[in-house]
């Protein structure tokens, strides 16, 4: 059963410590059939 997942990043820096998190988790999400939608604040 997959799932639809949003993500809200609102981190000032695009390509700090919390995007990284983001893409890891992103990544494994997507790969167990997950959508994952992520958003900039």
């Amino acid at each position: 059963m997959s799932k639809k997942i949003v993500i809200l990043n609102g981190s000032p820096r695009k390509s700090g410590n919390t995007s990284a998190l983001i893409k890891a988790f992103k990544s494994g999400a997507e790969e167990s059939g997950n959508t994952v939608t992520e958003f900039f604040l």
